[in-house]
């Protein structure tokens, strides 16, 4: 007696195999990703990390940004906060924070707001602290 015809391309039959099926998606992933699924994002994200505080910083986040744009990740969002110089980064960081901030914490999201705070006290940028205060009473 003969099979009954599988109508199933061969693409969808080796994606019965888990350890393909692994593959294929993470492959998928990073083309949804674009830049950030390079090999390379981890290693200028820990350059970004590691420059804070040095005079290097400044212009690795500019580097970081003119590549992969704004970070995904939390910790160099908060970073980015601190570039003083450079107020539409700093306002496209804390308005990445905020749409973040939705999935946090109680305590985290104190902390945020408590950032932002200071933030908007502190900032000489006028409109830095505009944004930063308004974007404190959201969260």
């Amino acid at each position: 007696m003969a099979k009954k015809n599988d109508l199933r391309s061969s693409l969808e039959k080796r994606l019965e195999d888990p350890r393909i099926k692994s593959q294929y998606l993470k492959k998928v992933e990073q083309l949804f990703k674009g830049a950030k699924g390079d090999p390379a994002h981890e290693k200028d994200l820990q350059r970004l990390h590691d420059s804070f505080g040095t005079s290097r910083f400044r212009k690795e986040a500019k580097k970081y940004i003119k590549k992969y744009g704004l970070p995904d990740d939390w910790g160099a969002l908060i970073l980015l906060l601190d570039l003083e110089e450079e107020s539409q980064i700093v306002i496209d960081a804390m308005e990445r924070l905020s749409e973040l901030s939705k999935d946090l914490s109680g305590p985290e999201k104190k902390g945020l707001k408590s950032r932002l705070r200071t933030l908007g006290l502190t900032s000489r940028d006028t409109l830095v602290a505009e944004v930063a205060m308004e974007i404190a009473e959201e969260i």
